[in-house]
């Protein structure tokens, strides 16, 4: 297993490819669910002849380091700067889907010396600051202070019971909109195979991964970047689906609005989990070849 010690984290990756390298900030929020069955990234392919294709477990999820300590999204936005720092990658296109989205653009914010364009795929700008998550966020935060004032059995009690009672545990509207054709049956066993796993873990564990996904979680709270996309001077695609209901389809105008020249590309009839649609895929490769052809001049005269 590839892994870097990275901003006092232990950090799983992978790389694929040859070219000019992508960065990918995948979504979700961690814990149980990413670990168990991890993600299987099948759009790398369409990008591998041309370019170096990093992809990563953020903290708290899939193969990386779980921990109780908090964190911001700026030390997230950190974690990629030494991981690609790491790899001798200094500049890279950056992508940022869905809960990636914030930390592309937190990165890109902090960075921008080391983004040669930015992809936001059904994403925002303020993903825990609008009306759909203010339920969930007040949950966030009375589990937060129960970890924080009481520490993790405590704080893994409450959210037990909370289970139970369907209280405020969900973060995310149920469902996640239309899917491309052909893929339901599969997502669906995926989805099954997932909780069978998740049910079978020893307390310990779910424990471990369903704080660490908390502290995840809380890292988003308040968070709202909409003042600073003005500040964005890089090439920028906006993908979404017209019909996702995880991070409605408003949003992403919204973030193609703000941000100075960014292009917004509208997958009509997909829902959340837009980069499984093949015309998702072909946007962003196109987008990708034209952001970085003077760079492939360059390299190419060298």
């Amino acid at each position: 297993m590839p892994t870097a010690r990275v901003n006092g984290n232990q950090v799983y990756y992978e790389r694929q490819g040859n070219g000019l390298p992508i960065a990918f900030v995948h979504g979700g929020y961690g814990g149980a669910t990413s670990t168990v069955l991890p993600r299987d990234e099948v759009w790398v392919g369409a990008f591998t002849e041309a370019y170096s294709v990093l992809t990563y477990d953020r903290r708290n999820a899939g193969r990386s380091q779980y921990t109780y300590a908090p964190y911001s999204l700026d030390d997230l936005a950190r974690d990629l700067r030494e991981l690609l720092l790491s790899q001798g990658i200094v500049q890279s296109v950056v992508i940022g889907s869905s809960a990636g989205g914030p930390i592309a653009i937190a990165y890109a914010l902090n960075y921008p010396e080391a983004v040669t364009a930015l992809v936001l795929p059904n994403t925002s700008a303020r993903l825990w600051v609008h009306p759909e998550r203010e339920r969930p966020a007040e949950g966030v935060r009375r589990r937060l202070a129960v970890l924080t004032s009481q520490g993790p059995e405590a704080a893994y009690a409450l959210m037990e019971k909370e289970r139970q009672t369907d209280s405020g545990v969900n973060i995310s509207p149920r469902g996640r909109g239309p899917v491309p054709p052909g893929m339901a049956e599969e997502l669906a066993q995926r989805e099954r195979r997932t909780q069978e796993l998740v049910a079978a873990l020893p307390r310990e564990k779910r424990m471990q991964y369903d704080l660490g996904e908390l502290v995840n979680q809380s890292a988003y709270l308040g968070v709202d970047l909409m003042p600073r996309l003005q500040e964005l001077k890089l090439p920028t695609l906006v993908v979404h689906g017209d019909a996702d209901t995880q991070v409605p389809y408003h949003l992403g105008q919204e973030l193609a609005r703000l941000v100075p020249g960014a292009s917004l590309v509208t997958i009509n009839g997909a829902g959340h989990g837009v980069m499984q649609w093949h015309e998702a895929i072909q946007a962003i490769r196109l987008f990708c070849d034209q952001a970085t052809s003077a760079m492939r001049g360059a390299v190419a005269e060298v």
